[in-house]
């Protein structure tokens, strides 16, 4: 009997504990959700492009190759414009392919043109009335990528005080419109210099 009772009391004691229990679980559960998250968070992405102005001679060399003038005339001219027959009155090596200018950077630039040297310091001479050195500027079948300062497709005497013949204002940083070219022109008498005569094209920019 007595063992009787005492399994009741236990048993008693377990409910009382498990409702206790169940209880506090309940007030737990119900204080969680009254502090359940609400609304939200942003974060942020940030980043800085650099301006960058530059460019390239992708075509950056004209060689006539050896001639001379021909027997019987004042002056030959060489020129990169036209077509492959460009030499009149000399035997030198036809050359079409001209300078190109592209800006390579990613913003628009103001490019300036300058030489070295003049047509009497490069070629000299006198006769058919001294040599000439000119040159030409125009798009490279890339329409608009040029803001001409100069009269696209015509001569210009070279100019050697830097930094030279505002020629593109602004030259385009954009790939489909950011390339020119420049045509050298040069008339070289027939007392000219002789040996390897050489010059050299610059290109300034400024960012505009």
């Amino acid at each position: 009997m007595k063992t009787d009772n005492a399994l009741l009391i236990i048993a008693l004691i377990a409910v009382v504990v498990s409702v206790a229990g169940a209880g506090i679980t309940y007030n737990y559960i119900n204080a969680f959700k009254n502090k359940w998250p609400t609304g939200f968070a942003t974060g942020t992405v940030n980043l800085t492009v650099e301006s960058a102005a530059s460019i390239n001679f992708t075509t950056d060399e004209i060689n006539w190759g050896s001639g001379r003038v021909n027997t019987g005339v004042d002056n030959a001219t060489l020129s990169t414009a036209g077509g492959a027959n460009n030499i009149t009155n000399g035997n030198w090596t036809g050359n079409t392919a001209g300078f190109v200018i592209e800006n390579i950077g990613n913003e628009n630039v103001t490019l300036e043109i300058a030489t070295g040297k003049t047509a009497a310091t490069f070629i000299s001479g006198t006769a058919g009335g001294g040599p000439s050195y000119r040159f030409n500027v125009s798009d490279n079948a890339e329409d608009g990528g040029c803001a001409f300062n100069v009269t696209e497709g015509d001569w210009n005497v070279v100019n050697t005080t830097s930094p030279g013949t505002l020629v593109c204002g602004p030259l385009n940083a954009a790939d489909a419109t950011d390339v020119v070219r420049i045509d050298v022109e040069v008339v070289i008498p027939s007392d000219s210099l002789i040996g390897e005569l050489t010059d050299t094209f610059t290109a300034t920019i400024a960012l505009g």
